[in-house]
């Protein structure tokens, strides 16, 4: 197993390598900087702290960008069930919302990983200048 990985939805501490529930992980967001924040936990066994990202203005709008296009894969889902109730969802229906659904999927996993990668340098930095 590789630091931080998980077992039975257990998360293992890269410090001290116990493991910690779920609902015994507070995660907080500390301020770097102006404009910097990054999220973190504390192990409840040795106190290290763990960042999960650092945010800047880009990261936290490319953040806000993908909840919204999930709540439109929502809204999608949500239309083509009442017309499957209503008995109104015929095949092209079914194709299309399928086909915009891909599209904005798609669209998050660019995104995703464009957060990613800004995230892991902005840690880098982070890191370096503690």
């Amino acid at each position: 197993m590789k630091k931080g990985d998980q077992v039975d939805n257990l998360t293992q501490c890269e410090s001290c390598r116990k493991y910690i529930q779920p609902n015994q992980i507070n995660i907080y967001d500390k301020t770097i900087k102006p404009g910097i924040q990054s999220r973190q936990w504390k192990c409840i066994h040795c106190n290290h702290d763990h960042i999960v990202i650092v945010m800047d203005k880009t990261t936290r709008r490319l953040m806000k960008e993908n909840k919204k296009d999930r709540e439109r894969i929502g809204g999608i889902n949500r239309n083509s069930q009442l017309l499957r109730r209503q008995q109104k969802f015929t095949s092209k229906q079914a194709q299309e919302s399928l086909k915009r659904m891909e599209v904005i999927g798609e669209r998050i996993d660019k995104r995703t990983k464009e957060l990613d990668e800004r995230s892991r340098k902005l840690i880098d930095e982070y890191k370096e200048k503690v």
